[in-house]
């Protein structure tokens, strides 16, 4: 299953201040979300200049879903292997 992140533009943000250019301070899940080590993900960035109903916003959406296909071509280990030294 797939989790999107909303980020809106910064209208706060000024050239000299360390702010974030997106944000979003009112995230909130539906379901737990649980990122597993070792499994592979993958992760895709849109820029968005309108809503899906017309309306004007500056704004990012970012996908974090298991690369399911990965996986299932058995190409990534998804246990830990005890050779690795880190």
């Amino acid at each position: 299953m797939a989790t999107w992140l909303n980020l809106f533009k910064n209208n706060k943000k000024t050239e000299t201040d360390n702010q974030p250019l997106y944000r979003n301070v009112k995230v909130v899940f539906e379901n737990d979300v649980n990122l597993t080590a070792g499994i592979p993900y993958e992760v895709a960035l849109w820029k968005k200049d309108q809503t899906n109903s017309g309306k004007p916003t500056d704004m990012v959406s970012i996908k974090i879903e298991p690369n399911t296909f990965l996986i299932n071509e058995g190409e990534i280990k998804t246990e830990k292997s005890e050779d690795i030294p880190f």
